[in-house]
């Protein structure tokens, strides 16, 4: 494969990733304001809140495809984009293609490695030498603190009632509902940032190779 077919294959995989990025996170934030609206109904909106609960439903089903979907196609934007630095002729670099892509998919590795190899893909394709290319990222620590933090707590207030139904009360871990609230809202707030530096990342890092690429090929 030329540079340009790498480009252009890479500015296909990026599009995609975004509008994946921008609509999963749009859908986050509608179906926390409308949670967030069901709750405030009074009782005796009971239409309405059946109507509610409805739509919540199909957005959140919705949510779960084009995050199913995200799982794929960022992975695969990393590829082509640690792929393209190969092509342009950029050396010391740490990572595989493969395992830049597949690390986000094996357990205990994908709390590091996914964050390690986006900073180097970052900073390696906006033009930074060997030396440089661990360097802080504002936007790429932005989105793994966003995306760990807000999974985590996610993952928490999922598992907590999970808890209580499989132990049938004998054990039960118990916060008041506005608290259980609170931290979902606040998870969810996280996630939706995540999103916001991903699609930033990405939007960045496919800019820069263009760029790159294009100076590498000038004094080639």
């Amino acid at each position: 494969m030329t540079i340009n077919e790498g480009l252009a294959s890479l500015g296909i995989r990026a599009k995609l990733a975004r509008w994946l990025v921008a609509g999963s996170a749009g859908l986050l934030a509608v179906i926390t304001l409308t949670q967030i609206l069901f709750r405030l109904l009074p009782a005796s909106a009971e239409p309405l809140s059946m109507i509610i609960a409805g739509g919540v439903g199909i957005l959140s089903l919705l949510y779960v495809l084009m995050t199913l979907a995200l799982i794929i196609v960022v992975p695969l934007w990393v590829h082509r984009a640690w792929s393209n630095l190969r092509l342009i002729g950029v050396s010391g670099l740490t990572l595989s293609p493969a395992w830049a892509a597949l690390s986000f998919f094996v357990p205990i590795i994908n709390l590091f490695v996914p964050f390690r190899a986006m900073r180097e893909l970052y900073n390696r394709s906006t033009g930074e030498e060997e030396h440089f290319a661990h360097d802080s990222v504002g936007d790429v620590t932005s989105w793994w603190a966003c995306y760990i933090g807000g999974g985590f707590i996610s993952a928490f207030t999922v598992a907590v009632p999970a808890f209580n139904i499989a132990t049938g009360g004998v054990l039960m871990i118990t916060a008041p509902p506005f608290i259980q609230f609170l931290m979902s809202l606040f998870g969810t707030v996280l996630l939706i940032a995540a999103a916001f530096f991903l699609w930033r990342i990405v939007g960045t890092i496919t800019s820069a190779q263009r760029s790159f690429a294009g100076i590498a090929e000038t004094f080639a």
